[in-house]
């Protein structure tokens, strides 16, 4: 018995890696394509290490690797340190972070928010904030539907 669940085991996880190993997504490429579009074109309007807590009102998921924050007035792109599997635009984010201020290399971990708000998906470290314009964040929204 154990030999038939140690193969079936092996089955699953061959199935499963290989859906991982398709190419990407026409979102992904549509976004990959925006971001190209804004490090070719006026580039990014400048770059913060760090983000205070008042700086940044909501925060949106755009796909495995980046994160819009906004207020008002200013718009910041975080690309992660790495991609995040399993990550999805409709994910509740929880930061681990100190003091007021959200920087790199602080974690953000997909939390369960029907279960207690536990952990239920997987922890990413952030990159560095770049400001965007609103026409730019625009952009890689429309790349993104």
């Amino acid at each position: 018995m154990r030999t038939l669940t140690a193969a079936t085991f092996a089955f699953v996880s061959v199935v499963v890696l290989g859906g991982c190993a398709s190419g990407p997504s026409v979102p992904d490429e549509r976004l990959s394509t925006a971001l190209g579009q804004l490090d070719a074109g006026t580039g990014y309007a400048d770059t913060k290490r760090c983000l205070a807590t008042f700086e940044y009102d909501s925060m949106e998921i755009l796909d495995d690797q980046h994160l819009l924050f906004k207020d008002r007035n200013e718009v910041w792109l975080n690309k992660l340190r790495s991609r995040c599997p399993g990550l999805r635009r409709d994910d509740v984010l929880a930061f681990d972070m100190r003091g007021d201020r959200l920087c790199s290399l602080d974690t953000a971990t997909v939390v369960d928010r029907f279960l207690f708000w536990r952990q239920s998906g997987p922890t990413c470290a952030l990159g560095e904030f770049q400001q965007l314009t609103e026409p730019q964040a625009a952009l890689l929204r429309e790349a993104m539907q």
